[in-house]
């Protein structure tokens, strides 16, 4: 024991007198004398916080307070285990008021977080939960492996924060204020009345007035494919014979947006409203032979999806839209910000649904945060 009280008074002053590299030597020598001291293992935590391995002198620090008994090294390690939280949760809190500080930091905005390999999960995982101050299955849940998962919203400072945070540990997200979403224009496609050689639309604007635009093909460089449930309340008798009513998806309607980046527009084509008999006919010549009317509305759009995919080989497509709003329905206050400028028809029109404003969220995500990073990009080259 007096050996060890000698360790820990040499160690002590050597660090006292910031000589790390004979704290490193005494530790050593320590270690050779009695590996399993307790005190040797605080003192070890200790000299990690000095060299800048904190997360190592943490992992240490509540180790001892589980195995330790001892009334006066565990005193001494809650200190130090407290002293270093208060030093992170200061050092946090500076990085969140500079994100604050910068440009929008203060504006109300999302945090998407982008899918990860499934080798690499258990690993983000961990990386997850140390940020977040949660444990790694919970961390392990709200990570994706396949499609966008709208993760926060709040203040932007704050969310650059985290993701910042979660991109050391190589887990990719982005951040939008809603102001980028909402700059962008939906037009609302009638009919399309020329393909070749530029893109002729008659549409609808937001004041749904007609208008005809003109596009070459080389500005459309994104665009977005999904299907919105409609649904329908039916009668139905539980075991006991008792009636109740339950909601049943009866249909889809099927959307397609152009997102047009330099002009802030989305094309915005849905087969409900589109006008088949009008502008160019999206049928091969056997199936001009039969009456139009004969045609149905699904395989007028799959020949109209077709064909616009011909013309779209060069550009990005986005169709992960069922899973990023099966999760966007727990974000009602975002949900309630975005106008939907879907103009579906619905049966149950007293019954809100979270689909159509997902939609717009979903689309105008994919619009701003290709905008962003052609922005970024175009300020790296200049």
């Amino acid at each position: 024991m007096s050996k060890s009280r000698d360790f820990v008074k040499e160690v002590q002053a050597a660090l006292d007198d910031e000589n790390l590299s004979c704290v490193e030597s005494l530790l050593k020598k320590w270690q050779g004398f009695e590996p399993q001291d307790p005190w040797l293992q605080f003192y070890i935590a200790r000299w990690f916080e000095r060299t800048g391995r904190e997360q190592d002198a943490a992992i240490r620090y509540r180790k001892l307070l589980r195995v330790s008994s001892s009334p006066k090294l565990m005193g001494s390690t809650r200190q130090a285990l407290l002293a270093l939280e208060e030093r992170e949760q200061q050092r946090q809190a500076e990085a969140i008021a500079a994100q604050k500080a910068a440009l929008g930091g203060e504006e109300y905005g999302l945090f998407v977080l982008e899918p990860i390999k499934k080798s690499a999960k258990k690993a983000a995982a961990q990386h997850f939960a140390k940020v977040m101050e949660t444990d790694p299955y919970s961390a392990q849940m709200q990570l994706p492996l396949k499609s966008w998962r709208l993760f926060r919203t709040g203040q932007l400072g704050d969310l650059r924060f985290y993701a910042n945070a979660l991109q050391a540990g190589d887990i990719p997200g982005f951040c939008l204020s809603l102001e980028q979403l909402q700059t962008v224009q939906v037009f609302q496609v009638q009919f399309i009345k020329q393909l070749n050689p530029n893109l002729v639309v008659q549409c609808l604007d937001i004041a749904q007035q007609p208008v005809q635009i003109s596009f070459e093909w080389s500005e459309i460089q994104q665009y977005v494919e999904g299907m919105i449930p409609l649904f329908e309340e039916s009668l139905e008798k539980n075991a006991r014979g008792k009636t109740y009513y339950k909601t049943k998806v009866l249909d889809y309607a099927h959307f397609l947006d152009l997102h047009v980046g330099d002009r802030l527009t989305i094309l915005r084509l849905n087969d409900q409203h589109y006008q088949f008999k009008e502008g160019v006919s999206f049928f091969s010549e056997s199936q001009m032979l039969q009456q139009i009317e004969q045609n149905s509305v699904r395989q007028s759009w799959n020949n109209l999806q077709t064909q616009l995919a011909q013309h779209l080989s060069h550009a990005t497509k986005c169709d992960d839209f069922k899973s990023f709003a099966t999760h966007a329905a727990d974000f009602p206050e975002l949900i309630r910000k975005i106008d939907a400028q879907t103009h579906l028809f619905r049966q149950e029109e007293h019954k809100e649904t979270h689909w159509d404003p997902a939609w717009q969220l979903y689309s105008a995500i994919a619009f701003a945060k290709a905008a962003q990073e052609q922005a970024e990009l175009s300020a790296e080259t200049n």
